[in-house]
């Protein structure tokens, strides 16, 4: 087995069922909630999340996923962009309630200032369904979380099955 095999294989043991029993953040800072209210669907693996006090809490970059980008500035929409934002606002729709969830192994933000989150709505794993659907590739920003195993499991059977940009971006570099 190799190294990175390996390390999924222990974080997938040492995880067991960590998200359905995660304790919430600690709720002294204002991004850690336990619960947020979907504002805006911003593209294929982000969010815009409110608390139940109605305070912005920003971006929430989806952790373990990257989605092709949709056009913007002076970039060009990715293959399969359109349609990972449209399959993101189906499973989080505007006014929704989701559960960020913090990954320790991970940065609290990206380069953007963007809080990292895993994102459950109703104990679903949206980033699982992503990728099984072939929504979008596994990413870790800093090295493999805690879902890795899991993710990268349900990436490479869409992509064995080719479901979503697996069968319809033939150029995969459109899609990184």
């Amino acid at each position: 087995m190799n190294r990175l095999a390996t390390v999924i294989a222990l974080c997938g043991l040492a995880l067991g069922g960590a998200l359905s029993t995660h304790r919430g953040p600690d709720q002294k800072d204002p991004s850690a909630v336990a619960f947020g209210i979907v504002t805006a669907v911003v593209d294929g693996d982000t969010v815009r999340v409110k608390d139940r006090e109605e305070r912005d809490l920003g971006r929430i970059r989806l952790l373990g996923v990257n989605a092709p980008e949709l056009a913007h500035d002076d970039i060009s929409a990715q293959c399969w962009g359109k349609q990972a934002h449209t399959r993101l606002a189906e499973l989080t729709p505007v006014g929704a309630t989701v559960r960020p969830v913090l990954d320790p192994t991970q940065a609290d933000r990206d380069a953007h200032g963007r809080l990292l989150r895993y994102v459950l709505i109703d104990d679903v794993d949206v980033q699982h369904l992503l990728l099984a659907e072939g929504q979008a590739r596994a990413f870790w920003p800093k090295g493999p979380g805690l879902q890795a195993g899991s993710y990268l499991e349900a990436a490479q059977q869409a992509e064995h099955d080719q479901r979503g940009l697996w069968a319809a971006c033939t150029n995969r570099k459109d899609t990184s």
